[in-house]
């Protein structure tokens, strides 16, 4: 890994970590060309991951932020011929060494199920792809694809050469602005912030084939995490920033759950009526949501033949809808494409309670007799897996709550939500409701929640859809249960 903010360069794209991913890309086709003349027939893939990531951390015994930054690129390499496949990961330090890393590759493969690379769809234009608002126009986060615009793909490939963006610029004087603006303005009274975190994340991926396809694109991220101490437990809540976006639009929903979460987690507090139904804010539902669409991966679905065969088959009732669209406004990504080349497209996994299908990845779309659906992404260079983009609860045209019931606005933290697959814990306090109107405060309870029994008893979902970063980019509205706590335990309150 190496420091600094990046340099310039004579073609007007910034270098990250001392490469520039013109270069890359270069060196990329040129290493894959000789290793296909002396390894044919196999097929073969270098992907290249420039990024640059910002950090800045709020130390609440001085009130100063400390700030730190660094940049890598790593590349991985793919071959498979016949019956042996390889896969290997190394970090970059000279355009140069891309074709060491394919020999490497070729020398450790082993016998196995050699997965073949997925077909590539044909983009004929450059796409635009999401980045901080203040960049220069030489400089933005703009998506160069070479497609297959000739029935000799590779000859195509290596004649057009667009110009190639990598990662956009970091910006630490705006992260130091919006760190401020937080601690000024959204730190509700009876709180103390344990901690405070901002992070920028700036990538360029690239994927070269052998055949001489590629595809690249850019991505920027920039997410403020908090953590408030309460009288009765930590909470942990977390907003992303969109492109363009106004800082005080941002912060102060963050603002308001952080307030709601103080003033319900303050004061005496008495055990919940378990007869009651049971009302989930987004911040409490938002780790449930996560933990459905953790079964709505294509690996998880592999790994449960019952489950997979549910596809077309009305699993839960007409009020749930999940979608994965990577062009929500208010969600917290912006992917035009997923890491193997594939375009990212919105994408129905659950509609008015029948199940769709699941996020495929090519491996996992081969092993189920899926289509790929352009959900493959590689988390730590990792071989591709399943990932949503922006996965949400589709929210309902109008809230329709019960007269009487329990409404739990604040989730304590925990070491963990999921400690078993397909159960999610939560820790949560609120109010009693009583004909509409909050009449005491409820002591954090305890639930374990199956993920599938409990979504099948879903009775409604709210207008209020909230994304979390907490939650791995999950959106949720408030969902409405029936009383479901006879079988929970705790009761009393969080320590």
């Amino acid at each position: 890994m190496q420091g600094g903010s990046g340099s310039e360069e004579d073609s007007g794209v910034a270098a990250c970590a001392g490469l520039q991913p013109r270069d890359l890309l270069t060196s990329a086709g040129e290493a894959l060309e000789a290793f296909k003349r002396h390894h044919a027939p196999a097929q073969a893939e270098l992907f290249l991951a420039a990024e640059r990531r910002l950090s800045l951390e709020y130390d609440a015994g001085t009130g100063r932020s400390i700030i730190n930054q660094g940049e890598t690129v790593d590349a991985m390499a793919r071959v498979s011929w016949d019956a042996r496949q390889g896969l290997l990961t190394a970090t970059v330090g000279d355009a140069g060494a891309l074709s060491l890393l394919l020999e490497r590759t070729a020398r450790q493969a082993t016998p196995g199920r050699a997965s073949p690379l997925p077909e590539l769809p044909v983009q004929s234009e450059p796409q635009r792809v999401s980045g901080p608002p203040t960049l220069q126009p030489e400089r933005a986060a703009r998506q160069a694809p070479l497609g297959r615009a000739s029935p000799l793909p590779a000859l195509a490939a290596r004649s057009d050469s667009p110009s190639v963006s990598g990662p956009p610029m970091l910006q630490p004087e705006r992260a130091a602005r919006r760190m401020k603006h937080f601690i000024d303005t959204a730190v509700p009274q009876g709180s103390v912030v344990q901690a405070a975190l901002l992070t920028q994340v700036s990538t360029w991926r690239a994927l070269v084939r052998a055949s001489g396809e590629r595809r690249a694109r850019a991505e920027w991220r920039e997410e403020l995490f908090v953590r408030c101490e309460t009288p009765r437990g930590a909470v942990v809540d977390a907003v992303a920033f969109p492109e363009a976006a106004e800082d005080d639009a941002v912060i102060a929903p963050l603002r308001h759950r952080l307030a709601e979460a103080v003033e319900a987690l303050t004061g005496p507090a008495e055990p919940l009526d378990r007869g009651l139904p049971l009302v989930l804010r987004p911040a409490v539902a938002a780790p449930l949501a996560a933990g459905l669409l953790w079964l709505l991966r294509g690996d998880v679905a592999a790994a449960t033949p019952a489950l997979a065969r549910a596809v077309g088959r009305k699993v839960f009732p007409s009020v749930l809808g999940v979608v994965d669209d990577p062009n929500h406004p208010t969600a917290t990504r912006r992917v035009s494409m997923d890491d193997e080349g594939l375009s990212t497209d919105s994408l129905s996994l659950v509609e008015v309670g029948v199940l769709r299908g699941f996020l495929h990845a090519s491996d996992t779309a081969s092993r189920l007799g899926a289509p790929p659906n352009g959900r493959g992404f590689r988390i730590a260079l990792s071989p591709p897996s399943p990932e949503a983009v922006n996965p949400f609860l589709v929210p309902g045209a109008t809230a329709v709550l019960p007269a009487d019931y329990t409404e739990l606005v604040a989730r304590v933290e925990t070491f963990t939500t999921m400690p078993r697959p397909g159960t999610v814990t939560l820790v949560a306090g609120g109010w009693e409701v009583r004909d509409g109107r909050r009449v005491r405060r409820v002591a954090p309870v305890e639930l374990e929640l199956p993920v599938l029994e409990t979504f099948r008893a879903l009775r409604g979902v709210g207008t209020d859809l909230t994304f979390f970063p907490t939650a791995e980019g999950c959106g949720t509205p408030t969902l409405v249960f029936p009383p479901l706590l006879s079988g929970a335990r705790g009761g009393q309150a969080a320590s």
